[in-house]
C-alpha cells in the first residue's frame, strides 16, 4: 500500500526515485578536492549501479555496493557533516529496500542542508515504504517549511493527500 506514495513521487516528479537520481554532486566536482573515501565510494557505487546492475550481475553489484557503503560510512565517521556521504548512503539503502537506514541518512542530509526539500521528500518516501506513516508525514511537513515555491508546495500537498489516503 505504501508504494502508492512511491508511485506518486514518480508521477508528480518533485524528486526522482533513488534509482533514477543523478549522482550526488554536493562536494566539489574536482576529484582532488574530495576525500579518498568519497572517491573510492563513488567508484564502487558507479561500478555497481552503472556497470554491474544493468548486466544483471547482482552478486558482484552487491559486493560493490557493500564496498561503497564501507567507504561512505568511513567518510561519515570522519566528517559527520558530509552531505555527499549521507546522500549516497540514503540512495544505496533505498536501492536495497533498507528503508529505515535510508530514512536515517536522508534525515541527516536534511539537517546538514537545511534548505534541501528533496532530502525531506526522500526521507518521507523511505519512511512510507517502511510503513512509518507518521514519520513520513512529519518529513513532508518539514519540507513545506523549506520552500515558498507554489509548485513545490502544491506537490507536497498532493503527497500529503496520498499519504492520508494510505492511512484509511
Amino acid at each position: 500500500m505504501t508504494s502508492l506514495l512511491a508511485l506518486l513521487v514518480l508521477l508528480v516528479g518533485l524528486v526522482p526515485p533513488p534509482a533514477m537520481q543523478a549522482t550526488p554532486q554536493r562536494q566539489s566536482s574536482n576529484p582532488a578536492a574530495q576525500s579518498e573515501h568519497v572517491r573510492n565510494g563513488v567508484q564502487h557505487f558507479d561500478r555497481a549501479f552503472y556497470e554491474l546492475t544493468p548486466k544483471k550481475q547482482d552478486a558482484d553489484a552487491a559486493r560493490e555496493f557493500d564496498a561503497a557503503i564501507a567507504e561512505f560510512e568511513a567518510e561519515a565517521a570522519a566528517r559527520p557533516s558530509s552531505a555527499v556521504a549521507h546522500s549516497y548512503l540514503g540512495r544505496i539503502y533505498s536501492l536495497r529496500k533498507e528503508y529505515a537506514k535510508a530514512a536515517a541518512h536522508y534525515d541527516r542530509l536534511s539537517e546538514i542542508e537545511p534548505l534541501n526539500v528533496d532530502a525531506c521528500v526522500l526521507a518521507a518516501l523511505a519512511y512510507a515504504e517502511d510503513g512509518r506513516l507518521a514519520e513520513s508525514r512529519a518529513r513532508l511537513d518539514a519540507a513545506k517549511l523549506r520552500t515558498s515555491d507554489p509548485v513545490v508546495l502544491g506537490r507536497l500537498a498532493e503527497y500529503m493527500s496520498k499519504l492520508d489516503a494510505i492511512k484509511r
